[in-house]
């Protein structure tokens, strides 16, 4: 599911004049609102008086900057090194506003229904909510290391962390309960996140502007990068190893988690889909509109757990009982239909091509209605597994 939340879309222009009077608006622009917003001088020597119409132009830029979230600023070293000590960044100031509530997301696991409301600070959420979305990007910097240090901003402001443990604590209980373990507890996580309505309304708008994790929590639905980024929180708050995969020219985002097994290209890490419920190191074939993962991603470590995920090799067993069900099924269908069957042959035959249909369709990625309700019967690893021992007869 792709989202055009993170950079501007750029266009070309096959005049070389109307390019060159666009950059010296651009430029006035930036040096406008550095003027404005920063209180930058602009070092020339004396003071040199902005006409109202170039101001307002700034202000303009400013904003429209504000919402693509990255600028690149073509200044020189004073202009450079003020940007990176007085520059705007998403970060969270506790603002008051009028009380919140989160929503609670009611999600199954391996067959058991579970819940988790969420406690978020009234003060936090505000903060969050009117937080730029603005990082500028620094003249040499690269595209990668601006895009760590964004998603960072929005993963790490310290004022999420009481939501963040209010919700590991939930999450935790739940284990205690049900005695899972590691591998289990990373799957739960996932799944709780999964469960969370995909943000469709934003989506097909194409006005996403990435949320803080606390955001994400009581507006209770997000984008693909609103959710990665707050599960890459919670995995890395219960020391699980977590990187946010971002796939720019695809505009989507997944998680990757460390451990043996199939990774993804070239990152040596597990992918872990967050839009619907999946199974780790499981690429979706395709998204909304037919976009298809092809790019390397660029990787963002969060926090500096250590926890790996050991279960891949069952998840593979999964994944090829799935995508040969279709095929002996098939199979089966064409042999039938050359026999003369009895009703007690023709019934058994049924059943097994029923069972087949049921492993194509409840082992793989299922869409997340608006209500945060799973269109489909995905079944977690375990379950899916001992449902394999049971009924796989293709294999």
């Amino acid at each position: 599911m792709t989202d055009e939340e993170y950079e501007p879309r750029r266009s070309g222009c096959g005049c070389l004049t109307a390019l060159g009077w666009l950059l010296g608006i651009m430029l006035l622009g930036v040096l406008g609102w550095l003027v404005a917003v920063l209180g930058l001088p602009l070092g020339l020597g004396h003071s040199v008086p902005i006409p109202p119409q170039v101001r307002q132009a700034a202000l303009d830029f400013g904003s429209e900057i504000a919402t693509s979230a990255r600028s690149v600023l073509p200044l020189g070293d004073a202009a450079t090194q003020s940007v990176e000590a007085r520059g705007p960044h998403p970060h969270i100031v506790p603002t008051a506003g009028k009380a919140v509530s989160a929503k609670t997301i009611t999600f199954l696991f391996d067959g058991v229904k579970y819940s988790i409301t969420p406690h978020v600070a009234s003060d936090v959420y505000h903060g969050a909510k009117n937080s730029t979305r603005l990082l500028v990007q620094i003249p040499g910097q690269s595209d990668a290391d601006w895009t760590r240090t964004y998603y960072r901003d929005f993963a790490d402001d310290p004022a999420q962390k009481p939501a963040i443990d209010d919700v590991c604590r939930q999450l935790e209980a739940i284990r205690s309960r049900a005695g899972l373990d590691s591998d289990q507890y990373l799957e739960l996580m996932a799944k709780y996140v999964q469960t969370i309505p995909y943000d469709w309304k934003m989506f097909e708008s194409g006005t996403g502007k990435q949320r803080f994790p606390v955001e994400t929590l009581v507006d209770g639905k997000g984008l693909c990068g609103d959710k990665s980024v707050l599960l890459a929180d919670l995995l890395s708050h219960e020391g699980y190893s977590a990187t946010l995969l971002d796939f720019e020219p695809e505009k989507h985002m997944a998680v990757g988690v460390s451990g043996p097994g199939a990774t993804y290209g070239e990152s040596g890490l597990l992918f872990l889909e967050t839009t619907a419920p999946c199974y780790v190191t499981d690429v979706p074939s395709s998204y909304a509109g037919g976009m298809k993962l092809a790019s390397e991603p660029i990787l963002v470590p969060i926090g500096s757990g250590t926890k790996r995920y050991g279960a891949a090799d069952q998840i593979a067993r999964i994944v090829h009982a799935r995508d040969v069900a279709q095929t002996a099924a098939e199979a089966l269908y064409q042999t039938a239909k050359r026999e003369n069957l009895t009703q007690g042959q023709a019934r058994a035959i049924n059943n097994k091509l029923n069972i087949a249909y049921e492993a194509s369709t409840s082992l793989r990625s299922n869409v997340v209605d608006e209500s945060g309700k799973s269109v489909g019967t995905f079944m977690d690893r375990t379950k899916a597994i001992r449902w394999i021992d049971r009924n796989a007869w293709w294999l």
